[in-house]
């Protein structure tokens, strides 16, 4: 074996060994990435369970025509919506700690944090709807609020399943990028 030959077999152990290297590194990157965005599961699910309870407790007030038990309900509900809403504070803060090398995952990470601010933004919205409904008045002013409420109750519910719609994507475009990591 020749110098030469020797030198190219190196470069090309070299080669091989930087590219398994980068192949663990995006391998990596992606594993960060998903273990902090699985965190959101159990936050969604959170708000889902919190949703069908205040639904229950409002059918319920509502078949015992009970005011006061409708705006109890609201009041609940905001409160636990506010619970999930600093997890989801931290869960933002913690993806968007995140360091990330590749281009197509950092792209991934700032679609991602966009969409979750955005769902965080209209939970928050859903909480105010619902502090609104815990303190309407049997008056003018508090029909008037009530429709603003139901309004802005109604307005986030669709915009959260536009973001559950894209979030769906989002989870598809990185299985697709990081499965082709493997």
């Amino acid at each position: 074996m020749d110098v030469f030959s020797l030198k190219r077999g190196l470069g090309a152990i070299a080669i091989a060994l930087a590219l398994a290297g980068c192949s663990a590194s995006k391998a990596s990157q992606c594993s960060k990435l998903s273990d902090s965005v699985n965190k959101m599961r159990p936050l969604a699910g959170k708000f889902q369970e919190e949703g069908k309870t205040y639904e229950t407790a409002v059918r319920s007030a509502a078949t015992k025509n009970d005011f006061n038990a409708f705006k109890a309900a609201s009041a609940t509900a905001a409160t636990a919506f506010n619970r999930s809403i600093a997890d989801l504070d931290g869960l933002i803060k913690e993806i968007d700690a995140i360091d990330l090398k590749d281009e197509t995952l950092l792209s991934l990470k700032k679609r991602y944090l966009q969409n979750t601010i955005a769902m965080n933004s209209a939970f928050k919205d859903n909480s105010s709807a619902l502090t609104l409904f815990s303190t309407i008045e049997s008056s003018p002013q508090g029909l008037k609020d009530q429709q603003k409420a139901a309004t802005d109750l109604t307005r986030s519910a669709t915009t959260i399943q536009t973001l559950v719609i894209e979030e769906g994507r989002l989870v598809a475009d990185f299985n697709n990028y990081c499965v082709e990591q493997k």
